[in-house]
């Protein structure tokens, strides 16, 4: 493998052609047609919170307008936000920022009382190639804060729940086992000495008070899991490159649609009826 740090915008990130753990997900989770043209990701309070929050922290990433209006009941207020979101900023009202500064500092604070400073390189973009029997997959990804010298990661995923139980959900939702594979391949690309060596860790925090923060680092099945499924797309993805076929669908035979064991049990179907 093969490896480039980039020093892009995120804008000539996204625009660049390559396989990415964002990609992977959709190949597995849908098909490779979904994944060949992308999913766009609809703004929403909370995406908008945590780009906010990550550009607070990090001093990278995407940017945001402050709109100086209490609402977006006007006209004028919404031809602002709507301006915004035309530039490719993320819309903010003026009294909302208050809550987005306290709780970056509050994440910075606790972050450093785990010996965690913000001293490496913020949204750092890397391509890099995974051989394939099918031929060579371009790969790319943008780290939230690496440590390219000593092989250290950290990605930062806002959220309402930083509770154990409720990221190790978000993780299996999300498919961040891919995420961490894929990142730390990268840096093993670009510098082969660092097999073995990468230490990846998510830092899990809450948007709302008191900005508790969990961070986390994945465990061997946890990373076994990763690089089955990032190998799996990545072939996959090959495959269908090579053959220039994206199927799009979900198998050509008719599927069977069978209800959730949960209510089988609740309208008293015994195990074997099941």
């Amino acid at each position: 493998m093969s490896a480039k740090l980039l020093d892009v915008t995120a804008d000539e990130y996204h625009a660049i052609e390559a396989f990415s753990s964002s990609t992977a997900k959709i190949v597995l989770e849908r098909s490779p047609g979904h994944a060949r043209i992308g999913l766009k990701k609809k703004p929403t309070k909370s995406l908008d919170g945590g780009n906010i929050i990550h550009r607070l922290l990090l001093g990278k990433g995407k940017g945001f307008d402050v709109i100086q209006h209490g609402d977006y009941k006007t006209k004028a207020a919404q031809a602002k936000r709507d301006a915004a979101r035309d530039a490719g900023l993320v819309p903010v009202l003026a009294h909302e920022m208050e809550g987005y500064a306290t709780a970056a500092e509050a994440i910075r604070v606790q972050l450093a009382d785990r010996g965690i400073v913000l001293d490496g390189v913020s949204e750092q973009a890397i391509t890099w190639v995974e051989k394939t029997p099918h031929g060579d997959v371009l790969c790319k990804g943008m780290m939230d804060h690496v440590w390219p010298d000593v092989g250290i990661i950290l990605d930062i995923k806002t959220c309402e729940d930083a509770s154990q139980a409720a990221i190790e959900r978000a993780a299996e939702k999300y498919n961040y086992a891919v995420q961490s594979t894929a990142y730390s391949r990268a840096l093993v690309a670009l510098d082969p000495d660092l097999a073995g060596r990468v230490a990846f860790s998510f830092a899990f925090c809450e948007t709302s008070e008191p900005h508790a923060v969990n961070v986390t680092e994945p465990d061997g099945p946890f990373q076994e899991l990763g690089l089955r499924r990032w190998l799996r797309a990545v072939n996959i993805w090959a495959e269908c490159a090579a053959r220039n076929h994206w199927p799009t669908t979900y198998g050509a035979n008719v599927n069977p649609l069978s209800p959730p064991s949960w209510a089988l049990a609740r309208e008293g179907f015994t195990a074997d009826e099941r």
